[in-house]
């Protein structure tokens, strides 16, 4: 067995905090429905958080 349960508990921890640094959509989309480019902006954060969470 590789590593024990201390070592994924270590991982776990941390998997939270990764994505900290990743702001958050609070202004609301002015267009209904959205837009090309809000969905721009959507794509992209989520990609943002993706990546974060990839770390």
């Amino acid at each position: 067995m590789l590593g024990g349960p201390g070592m994924v508990a270590g991982a776990i921890s941390s998997t939270s905090s990764n994505s900290n640094a990743t702001a958050t959509l609070d202004t609301p989309f002015l267009n209904d429905p959205p837009n090309l480019a809000d969905m721009e902006l959507l794509r992209a954060k989520l990609n943002e958080l993706i990546n974060a969470l990839r770390r």
